[in-house]
């Protein structure tokens, strides 16, 4: 294998759900494009509620058990 081969057990970066979001926020602040703005920061504030919705609901079933 000569040095400038690329490295066949390269990771290839990580394209998870963390950097899903921090893309929304980014495109929030700086995309051209008002339309992208707006469905960005929607998804966020949707992103948001479920967070929201899921913290109020899970303990609220949990306590009807316990």
């Amino acid at each position: 294998m000569n040095a400038a081969d690329p490295d066949p057990d390269a990771r290839s970066t990580p394209h998870g759900a963390g950097r899903r979001l921090l893309k929304l926020l980014v495109e929030i602040d700086s995309s051209r494009f008002l339309g992208n703005r707006v469905v960005a920061a929607i998804a966020l504030i949707a992103i948001l509620a479920i967070f929201a919705g899921l913290g109020y609901l899970v303990p609220a079933v949990l306590s009807q058990y316990f």
